[in-house]
């Protein structure tokens, strides 16, 4: 026996009828659509070359928008939308035909990890712009330049607030600085060309590391005070004992229970302290730190990758450079592809 499926449909005016086994409705873009669209605009767009080199160009051009539509669907699915526009096209056919002409493969997790955050970026404002022009200079930058980059951010720009003693400042500094001192350079022309492709300035002046860290973490280099020094300075232990701890470096004192000045705040204003009492109490975190010596050598005592830092820093460039935004945007970059730590780049770029 033979079973007939009969259907009907009636619609009224300006309706749209839909008839089938099985329908499936997608509005908007879809990963398949995403890469028809790049995979067209870089064809339509790129030098014609030899069939070899074109063949090994298609191939470039196709892995990287593979990799970059592998990111979005899992960093931020809802930005494929924005493979529609125009900006959006011209950003990834840049990046296309950079990794087509020079096949690194770290190049490409750069321009990739790029990409998915101008994605991110549905209108015109500073971060699209930045990362627009962060894609046209990573090509320009070796490795080298690029952890220099990276180191610089870490030291300068950024404060881990996992850090609260000597173990996790330990593994601070293993996570977010090791894998990148390696490869760090004397060479004086390393910075001038990060000067001339608008990564960096570099002045004058200088910072050293162990003053950088101290200001950023003086919780953790605190020699301590005991009870009769606070006493004899403040004139009321017993009122700021919550804010109080053992001190880490000498248990027979005491010390602050804040990393930096603005968790004193922080902390202070919880106990409902008054801002005088705050004033008072901040120099309890200022003036009981090691000395430059005792600072370097606890430093150093936490790798020997720090040595290698420390070397580079003090005699090269590094110690004086001073990121742009651009700068800033391929340096969280390359933390992102390198560790996988990320950061949002629209703390330092508004």
């Amino acid at each position: 026996m033979i079973k007939d499926k009969i259907t009907r449909q009636e619609g009224g005016e300006k309706s749209t009828n839909l008839q089938g086994q099985s329908i499936v409705i997608n509005q908007g873009i879809s990963y398949k659509d995403a890469k028809e669209i790049a995979t067209d605009v870089f064809k339509s767009n790129y030098l014609e070359l030899s069939s070899k080199a074109a063949a090994t160009a298609r191939e470039r051009a196709e892995e990287l928008i593979d990799d970059f539509l592998k990111e979005v669907k899992g960093r931020n699915p809802e930005a494929i939308k924005t493979m529609e526009d125009p900006g959006m096209q011209h950003a990834i056919f840049l990046a296309q035909k950079d990794y087509a002409r020079i096949g690194d493969k770290n190049l490409s997790d750069m321009l990739v990890d790029i990409l998915v955050d101008r994605a991110s970026q549905t209108e015109r404002n500073l971060i699209q712009i930045v990362l627009d022009e962060s894609l046209n200079i990573v090509p320009k930058l070796t490795n080298s330049q690029l952890d220099t980059l990276t180191v610089a951010f870490i030291l300068k720009y950024s404060r881990n607030h996992n850090v609260n003693n000597l173990n996790t400042f330990k593994k601070y500094l293993i996570s977010h600085l090791k894998p990148f001192t390696s490869s760090l350079s004397k060479e004086n022309s390393l910075y001038q060309h990060l000067e001339f492709t608008g990564c960096v300035s570099v002045s004058i002046g200088s910072s050293n590391i162990e003053n950088i860290l101290s200001q950023t973490y003086k919780g953790i280099f605190c020699k301590g005070f005991t009870e009769e020094e606070f006493d004899m300075q403040e004139g009321n232990f017993e009122k700021f004992k919550p804010l109080l701890v053992p001190c880490l470096q000498d248990k027979t004192k005491y010390q602050l229970n804040a990393i930096d000045d603005d968790t004193l705040d922080q902390k202070a204003k919880q106990l409902k302290l008054t801002d005088f009492d705050i004033i008072t109490l901040k120099p309890f975190l200022n003036s009981h730190q090691m000395n430059g010596k005792e600072l370097k050598d606890i430093i150093i005592d936490q790798g020997k990758f720090m040595n290698t830092l420390f070397d580079v820093w003090d005699n090269s460039s590094l110690k004086s450079i001073t990121l742009t935004s651009v700068g800033i945007a391929i340096a969280q970059a390359n933390l992102r592809r390198k560790t996988g730590i990320t950061v949002d780049l629209g703390i330092w770029i508004k």
